[in-house]
């Protein structure tokens, strides 16, 4: 019997950069392992360890503000989190590489997102964000387009979360989750109904 081939796969991790985000993606992303514990049962490093340098980094960060911490104290304490955070990712992609068939599946159970090489995909939709937890999706206009419909998704597009209708082709979406990689469709109704959603695009909210 033939061997079913996979193309290359690639677990996304993208880290923000701002502190804030940086300490809400890590929590994110244990947050998420933690939840699905039964495929993450040796994660390295432990949760608990990665939750002690998240708040390491809130403290050292609080300091840093108030003038009574250096920020070369600051700079270690973030470099632990985005470390651990490169470790959770290479353990993510072991596990998706050892079963290729539920890589996606298992990127999404992490809070990542999974790319194959080689694709070159240009989502329907396109996204900016200009304040703190709201995210701008726009898409292209449908001819005969009498309103628009938006989802977004927290977990890799396993639940749909609705928001109101535009009767133009965008939407700003506020108050969603920073740190959180998350994913956003679309669809227009026009006089014949609603059209097929479209490829869903995720964005890391900061």
């Amino acid at each position: 019997m033939p061997k079913t081939s996979f193309p290359a796969i690639f677990v996304t991790l993208n880290l923000p950069t701002p502190v804030p985000a940086l300490m809400s993606r890590a929590t994110a992303i244990v947050t998420a392992m933690s939840a699905n514990s039964g495929t993450f049962k040796a994660p390295t490093p432990a949760f608990a360890v990665v939750t002690s340098h998240v708040s390491g980094l809130s403290s050292a960060e609080a300091a840093y503000k108030a003038h009574t911490g250096t920020r070369a104290d600051r700079d270690t304490q973030y470099q632990l989190v985005v470390e651990d955070c490169k470790q959770l990712h290479a353990y993510v992609q072991q596990l998706a590489n050892a079963s290729p068939s539920e890589a996606s599946t298992i990127a999404a159970d992490a809070a990542m997102t999974l790319r194959k090489k080689g694709s070159r995909h240009k989502s329907d939709l396109a996204t900016s964000q200009e304040v703190t937890s709201t995210v701008k999706v726009v898409a292209k206009a449908t001819n005969g387009g009498r309103s628009y419909e938006w989802q977004y998704s927290t977990d890799g597009g396993k639940t749909w979360v609705s928001v109101p209708p535009t009767t133009q082709a965008q939407v700003s979406i506020p108050n969603l989750q920073p740190g959180v990689m998350t994913q956003f469709r679309q669809r227009a109704v026009t006089k014949s109904g609603p059209t097929d959603w479209s490829n869903p695009v995720s964005t890391l909210v900061t």
